[in-house]
C-alpha cells in the first residue's frame, strides 16, 4: 500500500482532489500558463483514484500522433511522482492497474468521434481548443451512466477567438470559491448553476518551477523563470498568454495591421487634460463600436486611452451614449467632445419616427448630459486599403512626424488589430458568423479597426489625402513620406 506524502502534490492537485468528490459538477476546466502543471496534476489524479477505486478513466488528443511526446509524458511523470508505476502495466497507449482498471491514450483522428467512452468515470481532454465543439458535445452527452462522472479539460488560452472561450466559457456565469492557488492572478471558480468549475493556473503555482513557500521542498528553475520573464518586455503578447495564462491572440500572418506591434505601440496611458475625440462603428452586433482618442500635439502622438465595447442591451446609439456620458463623467470631463465615424450611419433612418440617424441619436445623449459636442463624421469612408497603408506607415516610419499609442487598457481594442486579416485586394477580411441562439449572421471583427480607420484619416485629412496621391502618383506602389 501506498502511503501518499504531500510533497509530491502540486497545490492545483489537492483543489481537485475535493472537486472529485462533489457529485454534482459535471466539469473541471483548467486553462493557464505553460509549466503550471495542468496535465500533471489531472494525470496524478487520475492514476490515484485507479490505484485507490478502482476507477477507470479515459484521456484524449486531438492528433494520436503527438501522444508519446505530450500526454504519455506527462502520465508517466503522474506515476513516478506518485510512486505508483509498479502498481501499472505501461503499453504504448494504456495504462493498466493492479487494480484492475485502466487509462488508456486515446487521439480522435484514429477514432474519427468521441465513441467508447460509457465505461469511464472520468474523461480527460488534453489541449481542450484542438479540439471541435462538436466533438466535445459529443464527449458530454456520451458520458453516461455512472455517478459522478466528470469531464476534466486543459488546455492555453492562445486566442479568446476560440470556440472554448465564445462558446463554452461565455455561456456560464462564473463565481469565486474559497479554494485559491499561491499565483495571486490565479483563481478557482464555479458556475451559478453548480456544474462547472473553472480553475486559471500559472507557473507560480507548481512547485517545481517557483519552488515551496517555505521552500521545504519542490524546486526554483531560476533558469526557466528568467526565460519567462524575459518574454515580459520582448514579446508581451506571448507573455501574457503563456506565462500569465491570460486569453490572447496570437498572430498567423497576412494581418491587416501589418506594423501594429504591441511592444511598441502599447502602453499604460493617462488621461491628459485636453480634448476627447469619439470615434464610432455603427453595427450592433457584436457590439456598437466606441473609441476614444486624444492627440498630444506637441508630441504629435495620436492615443486611444479607452474603450467601450457595448454590447446587447446596449447596442443601440442612445445606450451606447450613455455609456460613453457615464465615462466621461467618472474622468470628470469638461471640455468638448468631437465625434467621428462610419458616414453611412449618418443616413436618416426609415425606423425612427423623426428620422434620425445613428448619430443624430448618439449625439443627442451627450448634449442633454450636458456635453458639448461636434460631429466631424466625414462625407465618404476613406478607401480600405489605403487608409491601411497610411496607418500602417505611421506605426512604422512614423510618417509627417506623427505616432500612434494605444493603451493597454483596451485589451478588445488590440486584440481586432492583431487577429483581423487582409484579403486578397488589400481590404480588411471580415468573416461572417451566426449566433446559434439568437441567428443572427454578424462580423464579429474588424469593427475598432474601422473606427481607427474613421478617426485618423479624418483628423489628419490634409497628410492623408497628400499620401494618396503620392501613393498613386507611383502607380499603387507606398511612398514614404518624409
Amino acid at each position: 500500500m501506498v502511503r501518499f506524502d504531500k510533497k509530491w502534490f502540486n497545490p492545483l492537485y489537492f483543489i481537485l482532489s475535493d472537486i472529485i468528490k462533489i457529485p454534482t459538477i459535471r466539469m473541471v476546466l483548467v486553462y493557464g500558463g505553460k509549466g503550471s502543471a495542468k496535465t500533471v496534476s489531472i494525470a496524478q489524479l487520475l492514476a490515484k483514484e485507479a490505484y485507490i477505486k478502482s476507477v477507470s478513466s479515459i484521456a484524449f488528443r486531438k492528433e494520436s500522433s503527438t501522444i508519446l511526446t505530450t500526454l504519455k509524458k506527462s502520465f508517466n511523470l503522474a506515476l513516478k511522482t506518485t510512486r505508483l508505476y509498479p502498481a501499472f502495466t505501461t503499453l504504448e497507449f494504456m495504462y493498466r492497474c493492479e487494480k484492475g482498471s485502466e487509462i488508456p491514450l486515446k487521439g480522435l483522428d484514429i477514432e474519427d468521434k468521441a465513441k467508447g467512452v460509457e465505461g469511464y468515470k472520468y474523461i480527460y481532454l488534453d489541449e481542450l481548443d484542438h479540439f471541435d465543439e462538436a466533438e466535445f458535445d459529443q464527449f458530454n452527452m456520451s458520458l453516461r451512466g455512472i455517478p459522478g462522472q466528470k469531464i476534466f479539460a486543459s488546455w492555453n488560452p492562445v486566442s479568446e477567438n476560440i470556440w472554448v472561450k465564445k462558446s463554452l466559457l461565455d455561456g456560464y456565469e462564473f463565481v469565486d470559491t474559497e479554494w485559491k492557488l499561491p499565483c495571486p492572478t490565479s483563481f478557482v471558480k464555479i458556475s451559478t448553476c453548480g456544474s462547472v468549475i473553472l480553475i486559471k493556473t500559472t507557473y507560480e503555482d507548481n512547485y517545481w518551477i517557483a519552488g515551496s513557500p517555505d521552500g521545504d521542498y519542490g524546486y526554483r528553475d531560476e533558469n526557466l523563470i528568467k526565460q519567462y520573464e524575459d518574454l515580459k518586455f520582448k514579446k508581451p503578447n506571448s507573455y501574457r498568454v503563456n506565462v500569465l495564462g491570460e486569453w490572447g491572440i496570437l498572430r498567423t500572418g497576412g494581418e491587416f495591421w501589418k506594423q501594429f506591434d504591441e511592444t511598441k505601440h502599447v502602453f499604460p496611458l493617462k488621461i491628459s487634460p485636453t480634448t476627447i475625440h469619439v470615434s464610432l462603428d455603427e453595427n450592433v452586433n457584436p457590439y456598437v463600436t466606441v473609441g476614444c482618442w486624444q492627440y498630444l500635439s506637441d508630441l504629435k502622438n495620436i492615443r486611444q486611452v479607452h474603450e467601450i465595447p457595448c454590447k446587447s442591451p446596449d447596442n443601440n446609439a442612445p445606450k451606447a451614449a450613455l455609456k460613453l456620458a457615464s465615462w466621461l463623467n467618472s474622468i470628470d470631463y469638461k471640455d468638448v467632445i468631437f465625434v467621428y465615424g462610419d458616414p453611412s450611419a449618418s443616413k436618416r433612418s426609415t425606423i425612427d419616427a423623426n428620422s434620425r440617424s445613428f448619430y443624430d441619436k448618439f449625439i443627442e445623449v451627450l448634449r442633454t448630459a450636458g456635453f458639448t459636442v461636434v460631429s466631424r463624421v466625414a462625407k465618404s469612408a476613406p478607401e480600405v486599403a489605403l487608409s491601411a497603408a497610411f496607418i500602417n506607415d505611421i506605426y512604422e516610419h512614423n510618417i509627417y512626424g506623427l505616432s500612434i499609442s494605444i493603451s493597454d487598457t483596451c485589451r478588445v481594442s488590440i486584440d481586432d488589430y492583431i487577429s483581423v486579416k487582409e484579403d486578397k485586394d488589400g481590404k480588411m477580411l471580415k468573416p461572417k458568423v451566426k449566433d446559434k441562439v439568437t441567428g443572427v449572421i454578424y462580423e464579429p471583427i474588424g469593427h475598432f479597426s474601422d473606427q481607427k480607420r474613421y478617426f485618423i484619416t479624418t483628423l489628419f485629412k490634409a497628410e492623408f489625402e497628400q499620401y494618396k496621391s503620392r501613393s498613386r502618383k507611383r502607380s499603387g506602389s507606398v511612398d514614404v513620406p518624409g
